[in-house]
């Protein structure tokens, strides 16, 4: 989304706000959006695309069927101390 486009949407939702009539209406729009601006803040310091994740996939069937890793029991092992 461009700047303009943004700016745009933003006009827009405003104009949607200022034709509520309901004071209900807006104070439940006003705990929705302060929910929403703090999930922002809370996002997973790990996020993948669906495509990021399918390449992912693809790589590590790779590495598997070469032989390239570690056994599920040795990675147990491994862990065990921590």
């Amino acid at each position: 989304m461009t700047t303009i486009e943004l700016e745009a949407s933003k006009a827009e939702l405003v104009r949607e706000i200022l034709n509520i009539e309901n004071s209900e209406t807006i104070g439940k729009l006003r705990k929705y959006l302060s929910k929403l601006r703090s999930n922002k803040e809370e996002a997973s310091p790990c996020e993948y695309t669906l495509e990021e994740v399918r390449q992912r996939l693809a790589i590590t069937g790779k590495d598997a069927i070469a032989g390239i890793g570690i056994s599920g029991e040795e990675m147990e092992q491994r862990m065990k101390p921590v």
